[in-house]
């Protein structure tokens, strides 16, 4: 396997750790607040990151290694989010099964070949998609996150600090 993807496959494994990291001493409540865009909560990121992990990522994976340029669906994370009110879910427990998920998707990425990376599917709203390029798509949503939580949790610090 090549490096690029050892440290890529590395980077996807940090993400549950580098969320909680962020999410450090907020109470109940900061989890459930908005960015001041009105995008996602630490709780809707949580959720957001598990389902996508799951029926995304986790079901793409197994599609491309398993059928013959399989359709993989798009995943409508603000619908999926509004139709299970993620905001009303728990933050630990979300992350607990995002965690086991994407420990689950990493453990087969590490177990593939050149020849299964080069595997392909049909991407809605994306295009033919190779397993590799997949594997780079995840890590480019997983920055995103990890920046808008940054940025979220800075907010909150405002916040926090404006109320007292």
């Amino acid at each position: 396997m090549r490096q690029e993807l050892v440290d890529i496959i590395t980077f996807l494994e940090a993400t549950p750790e580098a969320v909680r990291f962020l999410r450090e001493g907020m109470d109940a409540e900061e989890l459930k607040a908005r960015a001041d865009d009105g995008t996602f909560s630490f709780v809707e990121h949580a959720c957001h990151l598990r389902d996508l992990e799951r029926e995304g990522y986790g079901a793409r994976i197994e599609k491309i290694l398993s059928e013959e340029l399989p359709p993989l669906p798009d995943f409508d994370g603000t619908g999926v989010a509004r139709e299970r009110r993620y905001n009303e879910q728990l933050f630990d427990e979300s992350m607990a099964q995002f965690t086991e998920a994407r420990t689950r998707n990493a453990s087969v990425l590490k177990d593939i070949s050149d020849e299964q990376l080069n595997r392909r599917g049909v991407l809605d709203g994306f295009g033919e998609i190779t397993l590799e390029g997949l594997v780079a798509l995840m890590r480019e949503h997983d920055l995103t996150h990890r920046e808008e939580l940054r940025v979220l949790r800075e907010q909150i610090l405002v916040r926090r600090a404006v109320e007292r």
